[in-house]
């Protein structure tokens, strides 16, 4: 799929990508570059949200602080631009470790852009489909 993208949405994508670098790499403060002040991560279940940029970048540092990354993989990009706003969604796979307990996990993972001053930034997150992968 990646090599059919235009080149807006690729652009996109390797700005998806580089979010991801940032909290893999352990780096979740470089998050505040690509996130809007009133970002929105919402649970699987859509029961809970989570509000804001310096709220979102601490649920990222809070998984890396328990948390021992042993893969990450995404693929199957979709990515949909509508003038100033762009949605990204690919499948992940991701296996970690906390508390010396071993998870393996695939999904899919949501985000919408909003484009402020040529800049995209991310408003909106939803992780879906999550599986055990045994």
């Amino acid at each position: 799929m990646e090599s059919i993208l235009n080149e807006k949405q690729r652009q996109l994508w390797m700005l998806m990508q580089k979010i991801n670098r940032c909290w893999y790499e352990g780096r979740p403060a470089k998050l505040a570059d690509f996130f809007h002040d009133e970002i929105v991560f919402n649970t699987p279940d859509f029961r809970h949200q989570v509000r804001g940029r310096e709220p979102c970048i601490r649920s990222y540092a809070g998984f890396m602080d328990s948390s021992r990354i042993l893969l990450y993989k995404e693929n199957n990009p979709v990515v949909q631009v509508f003038r100033n706003t762009a949605i990204v969604a690919y499948d992940f796979e991701m296996k970690y470790e906390q508390n010396n307990v071993t998870y393996h996990e695939t999904g899919t993972d949501i985000f919408v852009f909003e484009q402020e001053k040529e800049q995209w930034k991310a408003v909106w997150r939803v992780m879906s489909n999550i599986k055990n992968v045994t």
